[in-house]
Parts: structure tokens; sequence; C-alpha cells
């Protein structure tokens, strides 16, 4: 049972960050169709390509291969006896992600050791028991740019329903391009803080109030929003718990039913639509610097050229040695940073999986790397008025990218080679030749 657990889990991983949940992608279709903003079919668009290319070339959807929580739901008749299903879960983590050639992403303690552990371990387990022969696993993977998004709210019994919509919503649009939208939201009410919290994350598996979510959506009305599913429980009579866990586009879990000797998988792919990627931008090449400058916000372009990748850990490396009046490892002037930490490359691939991470989390080293001669930024999501303010006044420019489209971003790697700090893993300065890489010109 051991083995067979473990092989389960393994392909749980694998099917999560490959293969995307038909519904949803139905749910794209519809919204692509239905939307008035040609932007918005644009983006979807290329959502729909990744989505087809992830599971033809079976590499991951999205870049950030997350933290992995795992659901164990176990009979009490079951041959459970003796497995240590902590123990287990990371150990199939591990594997799963060395194999799959997945991102690795996690550090030890969050607070006091920030280094990686190098196998997406530990991963979060949760156990429950119930009355059955079956052992049910769900598999739930969590990029951080969507997590760090999430919100709880300790609302009083008292409240009333539009106020916990607009609770939900206000989330949704604050979390803006940081959250890679059009978003899948779990909501979790119910329990204490932390119980509700832990509910949006069942929500993703087990939603108990169906006639709630159709009349949030009714009520957002909110193109950001792919869907919604909620997970109520008991509480406090002096509680009302609230809890939202968003998802980006490319929400990703899978779930098995396991009895006796037979598993059975509930991955089943979508219906595919023939995809096709029509961009007219014009090409920009990195090295034309006066072409650069001149750009305008809103302009799409197609990014030819050197760049490099750099995101926290190499920013706050490089932000330390200028401090320190230390030799830098490259030249930052008029180079074209990218925020992004690939998945690792197959023997047959230039690169990994590749796509922007988060902005705002390098707002702070704006000042400092584009007085340096930095020309611009390549990430997703909204810059602080700090940092527009520095990008400004040192006439440079940042350019979104399309979140979770790793492997659609990945064709357009030609060369990669890191420059400097190795040591730092997914989080390594690579220099990377792009043809056509699709961005938009943010400020």
């Amino acid at each position: 049972m051991e083995n067979l657990i473990k092989t389960a889990l393994k392909k749980l991983c694998k099917n999560a960050n490959i293969i995307y949940d038909k519904n949803l992608y139905d749910r794209l279709i519809r919204l692509k169709a239905s939307t008035k903003s040609q932007s918005l079919k644009n983006k979807i668009s290329y959502i729909l390509k990744n989505i087809n290319l992830a599971f033809e070339i079976e590499r991951p959807m999205c870049q950030d291969t997350g933290s992995v929580i795992v659901f164990f739901k176990i009979g009490t008749n079951s041959n459970y006896a003796g497995i240590n299903f902590n123990a287990l879960a990371n150990s199939a983590v591990k594997e799963a992600y060395e194999e799959n050639y997945f991102r690795k992403s996690i550090v030890k303690n969050a607070l006091s050791k920030r280094t990686n552990t190098n196998t997406n371990t530990p991963c979060e387990v949760y156990i429950e028991f119930e009355d059955s022969d079956e052992i049910k696993i769900d598999v739930l993977v969590k990029g951080a740019g969507s997590e760090n998004m999430s919100a709880v709210k300790m609302f009083p019994p008292s409240a009333a329903q539009s106020e916990i919509f607009d609770f939900i919503n206000g989330v949704i649009n604050t979390a803006g391009e940081k959250a890679c939208p059009p978003v899948v939201a779990g909501v979790g009410i119910g329990g204490t803080l932390d119980g509700a919290v832990l509910l949006s994350k069942k929500a993703f598996f087990d939603c108990n109030e169906p006639e709630f979510c159709k009349e949030f959506l009714d009520y957002a009305k909110n193109e950001n929003i792919l869907d919604v599913r909620t997970c109520s429980s008991f509480s406090h009579i002096a509680s009302l718990p609230v809890a939202v866990s968003l998802n980006c586009h490319c929400t990703r879990h899978a779930s098995c039913v396991i009895k006796k000797d037979e598993v059975v998988y509930d991955s089943e792919p979508p219906a595919f639509k023939n995809i096709e990627l029509k961009n007219h931008a014009k090409e920009v090449f990195a090295a034309d610097i006066e072409t650069v400058r001149n750009l305008k916000p809103g302009e799409e372009i197609l990014l030819t050229g050197e760049i490099l990748t750099a995101r926290d850990a190499a920013h706050k490396r490089l932000f330390q040695m200028m401090k320190n009046a230390q030799q830098l490892p490259f030249e930052l002037k008029d180079k074209i940073i990218f925020y992004a930490g690939p998945c690792p490359a197959k023997e047959n691939e230039i690169s990994g999986p590749t796509g922007p991470t988060t902005a705002y989390r390098m707002d702070k080293y704006c000042e400092d790397f584009y007085s340096s001669g930095v020309l611009a930024t390549i990430g997703k999501g909204e810059r602080s008025k700090e940092a527009e303010y520095a990008i400004k006044k040192y006439k440079g420019k940042y350019f979104t990218a399309i979140g979770g489209i790793s492997c659609v971003l990945a064709q357009c790697v030609k060369s990669s080679r890191t420059v400097a700090f190795e040591d730092l893993g997914t989080e390594a300065v690579r220099c990377l030749y792009v043809e056509k890489l699709p961005v938009t010109v943010g400020i």
C-alpha cells in the first residue's frame, strides 16, 4: 500500500502541473468569446495556447511549480496501518520534482534561514479520517504570486452577504495582475481564523456552497474572475471568518482514490481547441537603446536580444554588493532585467518553462538599479508609486509579460547561460537571448 500511495502522489504532482482542469478550460473559451476587450481576448489566446503546449510536451504550465499541499482522506477500513503519511508525501514530492525537472521553490525557514532546500519540500500535509475502505488524495500546487495576494477577514455574524461579496471582490481587484488573472478563488467560511484558511484551500476540491458561488459571480460581474469555489463549516457563535485563497488562471490541482490495489485518477484533459497566435506587434531589439527609451506605455512589442534574469535573492545580493562598493559580476548599464526564475532545463531544452514573477517585490531596489544604468525590467503586475517615480526619473522602462504562459515564453529563448550566483539555483542570474518575446510597455 505504501508504494502504491507514493506512486499515486508522484503522478498527482505531475498531473497537477501539466493537465489543466477541463471545466476551467471551457470557461476560458466562453470568456474569450464573450469579452469585448481585445486585450483580454489576446491574453486568453496565449493562456489557451500554453495549456495545450504544456500537455503536449509534458512540461509545467507555469514555471512557479509552487508549494505542494497534500490532503489525505483515509478510510478507517483501508490498509493504512504503519504508514507515515508525512514522510511519504515529502519523499514523493521530492522525487516527482526531480524526475520531472520542476522548479524547487521552498526555503528551509521563512524567517531565519531562507536557503533553498532544493527538493521543493517540506510540503504541507493534512490528514482526515472517514468511515470507508478508500484513501482519497488531493494535491494542490500553489504559486506564490497568487498566494501572496490572498487574505482573511473576521466578520461579525451580523454581516450581510453583500459585505462578504465586497470583501472577496476587493481581494481579487487588489491583487490585479499580480495574481495572473482571470483568477480562481477558493473561499473558506467558518471555523477559526486558521480553519477558514484551510477551508479556502479545500474549496478547490470540495465546493459545498454552489448557490453562494453563483450569486457571487452574478454580483461581481468581474472578468478578472474565472471561477469561485466555496467551502463552509461550523464556527463560534460570535465569529464569521472568511478566507480567500487566490489561484491564478492556471490553477493546479489533481485527485485520486485508492481502493485496495486500484488507483482512479480524476485528471482528464480538456477538449483542446486549435489556437492560432497572431501577434502583429513590432519587433524591438534590446540593443537599440534609443528605440527602447522612446516606447510609450501601452505599446505591445516583440523583444529580441540579450536580457538578464534576476529575481529576489539575486537582487538582494547585488544590492548588498552595491552598498559595500564591491564590483558587480556583470555590468548593469543599458541592461534589461527579466524578473524570472525558470524551471530546470531538460537535456533537449535550451531553457525550462520560463515566465515573469511579480515585479513589486523588486520595487525597493528600483532606485539603485535604474540609477546604475538599468534600461528596463520585465515582470508582471503593477509597480509602487516610488518604483514608478524611479523608473521615470532615470528614463527607464518597465515591461509586463503575461504570467502563467511559461511554455510559450520558453520557446522565445534561443540561448541561456549562467553568469552569476549559480548557488542560488533557480534564482541564479542567467543571460538569455530571446527572439520576439511578447511584452507590453507598462511604464
